[in-house]
Order: structure tokens, then C-alpha cells, then sequence
């Protein structure tokens, strides 16, 4: 029971921290503060922000429909994924808030 309420956090989390990356991230583009990494979602930004932000917002929305009807996966597999992700989300984030700081 612990693991999959731990799971469900997790995914809450990562819906979060994505959210946030979203909209800061959007805005960093948006202002020229920031350089897009990551060239998938670098190309469908120069396409349409828009897309960008939908992409992404709607990434968050399915990790938490899965936890609130309690579609969380348990394999291993899985697992490691969420707790690599919730640990490079972290780091995204941190510097995200590094160069918000230095912006503003």
C-alpha cells in the first residue's frame, strides 16, 4: 500500500514540477532569458509556443488523471523511470529558479 501512495506522489509531483517548467520555461523563451535544451520540444516551440505549452500541459494532466483514477503503475521499470525523472525534474527546476533569481 506505502509503494503505491508513494508512486501516486511521485507522479503528482512530476505533474507539478512539469506545470512549472512549462510556464517558466515559456516565459524564458519567450523574453530570450533562456535557450530551449531539449530539441524535440525546441522545434515544436519554433513552430507554435502555443503547441509548446499545450504539449507540455497536458503531459501533467495525464500523470495526474492516471493517479487520481489509480492507474499507477508498479513494475520496476517504471518505477526507475519515475524516480529518474523526478530526480532530473528537480535539477530542472533549480535551475530554473538560479537564473529567475538572476533575471529578476
Amino acid at each position: 500500500m506505502f509503494e503505491v501512495n508513494f508512486m501516486s506522489f511521485l507522479f503528482c509531483y512530476l505533474a507539478i514540477l512539469n506545470f512549472f517548467d512549462a510556464a517558466v520555461t515559456w516565459f524564458g523563451l519567450r523574453h530570450a532569458f533562456i535557450a530551449e535544451v531539449n530539441p524535440v520540444m525546441d522545434a515544436v516551440y519554433g513552430a507554435n509556443p502555443f503547441l509548446f505549452l499545450a504539449i507540455k500541459l497536458i503531459l501533467s494532466f495525464f500523470l495526474l488523471f492516471f493517479m487520481i483514477r489509480g492507474i499507477v503503475p508498479q513494475s520496476s521499470f517504471v518505477k526507475g523511470i519515475t524516480f529518474f525523472a523526478a530526480f532530473l525534474y528537480t535539477a530542472v527546476v533549480s535551475m530554473h529558479g538560479f537564473w529567475l533569481a538572476k533575471v529578476f
